[in-house]
């Protein structure tokens, strides 16, 4: 096995991992007590990528907690758990039809962020093709690389918890 298999594999495993749900619910604490709008949670994905925790609530430690994981995860995987965060969420679709339309959703914003023109995307399988895959680091690198593509990913990431709350 490579070494980008095995990081892969622990990716995949983490995606399991109960630790993570406090990144979560610190997230939905936030958005309920300060009465997020739509795109506000944009605005708090891209201060976490920042390393700008003081837009969560410090209510049960959250923000300590996420600066926490946040760290751990840059020094064993070198990306942000604001990354790992939304594959995860997005992921909670997966074998649904609104996990196709949500896959199609990011290749569509990204293309009109990219061009600036409401365009069809040249690629509908920007999130999905890595996912299929199982190549969650490539995947990782990708979004926390391009501008476009992690404001596509945090305007779904909205979009879906807009919905659930």
């Amino acid at each position: 096995m490579t070494d980008e298999q095995i990081l892969n594999l622990k990716l995949k495993l983490e995606l399991e991992n109960p630790v993570y749900d406090i990144v979560d619910e610190a997230i939905n604490y936030t958005i309920h007590k300060q009465k997020f709008q739509k795109y506000d949670l944009v605005k708090l994905v891209m201060l976490l990528y920042k390393k700008d925790y003081s837009c969560l609530s410090n209510t049960n430690d959250y923000r300590e907690q996420v600066k926490l994981l946040d760290e751990y995860f840059e020094k064993e995987y070198d990306h942000s758990i604001i990354t790992f965060i939304m594959i995860k969420a997005i992921l909670a679709y997966k074998n649904t039809d609104k996990y196709d339309k949500i896959t199609s959703d990011i290749a569509v914003l990204e293309a009109a962020l990219r061009t600036k023109k409401n365009v069809e995307a040249e690629d509908l399988c920007i999130f999905s093709y890595p996912i299929e895959n199982e190549e969650y680091n490539d995947l990782m690198m990708k979004i926390e690389a391009n501008h476009n593509f992690k404001y596509a990913v945090a305007i779904t990431y909205d979009k879906i918890k807009n919905t659930q709350n």
